[in-house]
């Protein structure tokens, strides 16, 4: 998007005329189209605290307004120009970026600071091949032929058109679902990468569910019990709720299952979560090993892992 952006600042003469204006413009678009995203500088301190920021503050409504008055500023200072010429590309790449992160499935807590509630529309996946091909196919045509209105009026109705449609099949894929299970109580979506590809998470009032929705045709992945979770008197489960990682995890999913599993002297509490499935697995977890002995957490972990192996290895303890 960013790339697009600075195609169309060059309408203005101002910028198509001036190289280091070109340049400015096209670092703000550049730069504030990923602005948000910074905060995965938070990987640095853990998966926990990843997982708590990521999307958060940084896409919400004071970020919103802080972000482009920031970039404008530092790139305004190094490339010597006056900061108040690139607030308004900032503004609309980062509102651009904020924007497009509620249509796919993991969303944004978008009303920060006001509200910790996750949005998130589960209509465009987090890549979408179809729009990378279109946004960098656009800039390229740009830059072979100069044709800047044709080529992005096109590409704006080809976006708003692609969107639409996304919009529709997914809703007609969760009232798919809906009809596949009578008593679905809730329904959790996420777009797959190929066309008219969906798998959807349901919760019922007895229990828990998994398909793959792929042009119409329901594809059952599995049913799972929806367990309460341990209580009180599971003094093991209490030191393991105390641990970040399970913490951060238990506030951002909407909808898992979990196991505990007795092993050589340890407790394994394992919560897997059912929105997310790729590769025929679930790989996002939360993972809690305990001493049964001295109820000491021996290991933990939360996260994207696409395989058992990779798990144990990040698992692994003296």
């Amino acid at each position: 998007m960013g790339f697009g952006l600075s195609a169309l600042a060059t309408l203005s003469p101002e910028v198509s005329g001036d190289a280091q204006m070109f340049l400015a413009m096209t670092a703000t678009a550049l730069v504030g189209s990923h602005a948000p995203d910074f905060d995965t500088i938070f990987k640095l301190k853990g998966n926990s605290t990843y997982l708590r920021q990521h999307r958060g503050r940084s896409h919400g409504i004071t970020a919103l307004l802080a972000w482009p008055i920031i970039v404008s500023a530092v790139i305004g200072t190094v490339l010597g120009v006056n900061p108040a010429t690139l607030w308004i590309m900032g503004q609309i790449a980062v509102l651009l970026h904020v924007t497009v992160d509620l249509f796919n499935a993991y969303g944004t807590q978008a009303l920060q600071p006001f509200s910790k509630k996750w949005i998130g529309w589960g209509v465009i996946g987090t890549f979408d091949p179809y729009l990378f091909s279109a946004y960098y196919g656009a800039y390229v045509l740009w830059l072979i032929t100069g044709a800047t209105v044709p080529i992005f009026a096109l590409l704006i109705a080809l976006v708003i058109s692609y969107y639409a449609i996304q919009f529709k099949l997914r809703n007609r894929a969760l009232a798919t679902v809906a009809r596949h299970f009578a008593g679905a109580h809730e329904l959790f979506i996420s777009p797959g990468i190929g066309w008219d590809d969906w798998h959807v998470a349901v919760r019922f009032r007895d229990g828990l569910g998994a398909v793959k929705v792929k042009k119409g045709t329901v594809i059952e992945c599995g049913r799972f019990r929806d367990k309460p979770m341990p209580g009180e008197d599971d003094l093991h489960f209490v030191e393991a709720r105390k641990n970040a990682d399970l913490q951060s995890f238990l506030e951002f999913s909407k909808i898992h299952t979990y196991t505990v599993t007795r092993h050589n002297g340890m407790i394994e509490y394992r919560f897997t979560n059912l929105r997310y499935f790729s590769k025929d697995i679930y790989p996002f977890v939360a993972v809690v090993i305990v001493d049964e002995v001295t109820n000491e957490v021996l290991s933990s972990f939360t996260g994207w892992v696409f395989s058992e192996e990779s798990l144990q290895k990040k698992l692994a303890y003296e």
